[in-house]
């Protein structure tokens, strides 16, 4: 049987048995009723022969003592006790106790706050049978005629005697001995016996009525607790069969099968599952936990092969963070010195126009490299979720016009008209990651320029919703719709026979990621020879200008004003071009720069000189940058140490602030970097681009320069003449901002410019 046949089985038996049981208390409790009510009618009907009996006694004292003493409270007494008995008078409220004994003395008066109900009534209300009510109407009336007794002897004391008629209207003297001789004659006793005589017979009629009815009610009480105490009997066996039952068909089971889940969630599949055992529903689920342990066996196997591969990721993966490391430091160590060397170059007077071109090839080929290593670095991070997106309050309108700064003049260069589109409503202040929508919005453009060679380029921008929209649109030439999606996976170039350029085909990618880690969302458009459309959106926060913490103005330094107070710089690198590098740079700033190839070496200066600052080289042979700083610590705890490093991983550079520099610089150095670090020990004055209101006003200048300067300038830019370009600046008489923006344009080789401004001057 089956364990939902079993318990409604067992179920409908204990309904069965409590119900029994409902039904034989329950006529237990009428037996107990009925007895209780014999026992009731015996005591009521025991009241009323008493009451009779007794006021029967009482009419007798009272009269006897009337006669003997002559009291009119007798005579009251006594006419009351038959006017109540007749019902002509309230009843006392406890009238069958003690009552008149109380009231036997003068200025006594009977309480009578009872029902007027004669005691004829209360006999028949008191479901007397008829027999018994004969006996006890026969008592009264022969209580009656022993009243007329007492009568006649009461009036005989008053002088008041009956004539033949019967009437009590003849006066006399009062008859003392009359009255006593009536009260105590042998009439009143035979009267009296003829009361009680009735009255005896009614005690034994009732006494045997109530007695068989009172034994009837015990007899069915005895009955009912029989059957009760069967019933009882009975249902216990049942709820203890019914628990045995329930225990050893469910709960062992049960018990037994969560033991063995236990051991199976500890991954123990060594415990032991009886499926034939039990042919009911439990049986049913040891079935299933069967079939979950065999799943979970496979599972496990599953999970172990899972652990070797992910083992094998890990060691990948580490595998791959050395390579990069490794890849990093060791293209980075040179281009620092490529990059480093040749803007010092580009610097020089006594360098020509040729090698300028190629100081600007080798300078645009090494930013090219390190562009790759870094958009490689950057993918590697995001892989492994080392992103972090840093939001900061920046004015929004001064990034647009960096932007347009850096595109206006590229796209001129390849002949395309570039427009930047921005709504009225845009906010000026925002708070969002500017370094990383500077990067999404350089990487979409700069894949625009790319691909588009006539035409246009133009970034819309508008604000909708708390989210900023950006739309970048080109005339390039476009996408086919089964390669859209390749656009957005790493290492991922299409192809084109007029379009071979260089990348690494993760720009795109980074910027979706990026795009996705700032709660962003990108999508793009594109027709064959119509040129693509990037749709852009991100969340900002809108703030006010005086939340912006970092000064714009660093933004436009191009040097510092030579120091005047001596400044004493440690430079550290076990490479002698690195140190060769950072310390021209210092030097031409005007510190006093001191070289160690070692941490030693770099110990035993720090201990001899007395130094400002010290740049420390992470990665070198014998005692590395890190212990170092911790030795040097130990000494100094003041000195400023900025740590630099080819490794450009944020945990490089935790590494380094943990074991005590100050600061961190990445190679290779930037120049602009360099100096914001020396800013923040040094009190340095920096020397800035020129501002917009500078340039409107250098632009007015422009447009009134001699004219016989300007032939001359305009000769030699023919020319490209850069040295006599120079010496014509030297010697003119025009105002430093002057010298210096021409000074920039041909740094820039920007002839054709100057041209322009020449030709405007003469004409």
């Amino acid at each position: 049987m089956n364990l939902k046949k079993l318990f409604m089985l067992l179920f409908i038996l204990n309904t069965i048995s409590f119900i029994s049981v409902a039904v034989v208390i329950n006529k237990y409790q009428n037996s107990t009723i009925k007895l209780e009510d014999a026992y009731q009618m015996q005591y009521k009907s025991l009241i009323l022969a008493h009451e009779l009996r007794q006021s029967s006694d009482d009419l007798t004292r009272m009269a006897r003592t009337y006669v003997i003493t002559g009291n009119p409270l007798f005579e009251e007494q006594y006419k009351t006790v038959l006017d109540i008995r007749n019902g002509t008078k309230n009843r006392p409220k406890r009238y069958n106790g003690i009552y008149w004994d109380f009231y036997t003395l003068d200025n006594t008066t009977p309480i009578l706050g009872g029902e007027k109900v004669p005691l004829r009534e209360l006999m028949k209300r008191a479901n007397f049978p008829e027999s018994e009510l004969n006996l006890l109407f026969t008592s009264q009336n022969e209580s009656d005629d022993l009243t007329k007794l007492e009568h006649k002897a009461m009036n005989a004391v008053k002088g008041i005697f009956q004539d033949n008629n019967g009437e009590f209207i003849i006066k006399a003297k009062p008859d003392f001995k009359l009255a006593r001789e009536l009260m105590h004659s042998s009439d009143y006793h035979k009267a009296k016996i003829r009361i009680m005589e009735p009255l005896d017979n009614f005690y034994k009629a009732f006494e045997k009525r109530t007695q068989e009815k009172v034994n009837e009610a015990r007899k069915m009480v005895k009955e009912q607790e029989f059957y009760v105490n069967v019933i009882v009997l009975f249902s216990v066996i049942f709820f203890l069969m019914s628990f045995f039952i329930i225990l050893f068909r469910i709960i062992y089971p049960i018990d037994l099968l969560r033991v063995a889940m236990l051991r199976l969630s500890s991954n123990d599949m060594s415990v032991d599952l009886e499926k034939n055992k039990y042919d009911d529903e439990v049986g049913d689920m040891i079935g299933a936990v069967s079939i979950f342990k065999e799943n979970t066996e496979k599972l496990i196997e599953s999970e172990h092969q899972i652990k070797l591969a992910m083992e094998d990721a890990k060691s990948a993966n580490k595998a791959k963070s050395i390579f990069l490391a490794r890849m990093s430091h060791e293209l980075r160590t040179p281009l620092n010195a490529i990059l480093g060397f040749s803007n010092i170059l580009k610097k020089s007077p006594n360098v020509s126009l040729e090698e300028k071109n190629n100081l600007n090839i080798i300078n645009r080929s090494g930013e090219h490299l390190l562009n790759i290593i870094n958009e490689i670095l950057e993918l590697s991070k995001i892989e492994a979720g080392k992103i972090e997106i840093m939001p900061k309050v920046f004015n929004l309108k001064e990034l647009i016009e960096d932007i347009n700064s850096i595109f206006e003049f590229r796209c001129k260069e390849k002949g395309l008209a570039f427009k930047i589109i921005l709504d009225k409503n845009l906010p000026d202040i925002v708070k969002m990651d500017d370094l990383r929508l500077r990067q999404i919005l350089i990487n979409l453009l700069s894949n625009s320029l790319k691909f588009t060679n006539k035409g246009e380029i133009s970034l819309y921008l508008y604000e909708k919703s708390k989210k900023l929209f950006f739309e970048i649109k080109d005339s390039g030439i476009g996408i086919e719709n089964k390669n859209l999606k390749k656009i957005f996976k790493p290492f991922e170039q299409i192809k084109h026979d007029d379009y071979n350029k260089n990348g690494t085909g993760l720009g795109l990618p980074i910027t979706k990621e990026l795009v996705n880690l700032m709660n962003g969302s990108i999508h793009v458009k594109s027709k064959i020879g119509e040129g693509t459309q990037f749709y852009l959106s991100l969340e900002y926060k809108s703030m006010e200008d005086g939340d912006i913490l970092i000064d714009s103005k660093v933004k436009g330094i191009i040097g510092i004003e030579r120091i005047t107070e001596k400044k004493s710089i440690l430079v550290v690198d076990d490479i002698e071009v690195n140190r060769d590098l950072l310390s021209q740079i210092l030097n031409s700033y005007g510190f006093e720069v001191f070289q160690a190839s070692s941490g030693y070496e770099a110990i035993d200066i720090f201990e001899k000189e007395h130094l400002s600052l010290i740049f420390m080289d992470i990665k070198m042979s014998g005692l590395d940058g890190l212990e170092t700083i911790k030795i040097i610590r130990q000494k100094d705890k003041d000195i400023p140490i900025v740590a630099v490093s080819a490794n450009v991983f944020n945990e490089d550079k935790q590494s380094a602030l943990k074991s005590g520099a100050d600061n961190f610089l990445s190679k290779p150095i930037d120049e602009k970097e360099l100096l914001l670090t020396l800013s923040n020990y040094f009190d340095l004055e920096f020397k800035y681009l020129e501002t917009i209101e500078n340039k409107v006003d250098i632009h007015e200048r422009l447009t009134k320069l001699d004219k016989e300067f300007c032939i001359k300038l305009n000769e030699l830019c023919l020319l490209m003449d850069s040295k006599n370009i120079e010496e014509l600046l030297a010697n003119s008489e025009l105002d430093n901002d002057l010298k210096q923006h021409f000074k920039n344009l041909i740094d820039n080789f920007k002839y054709k410019e100057i041209n322009e401004i020449c030709i405007k001057n003469i004409q």
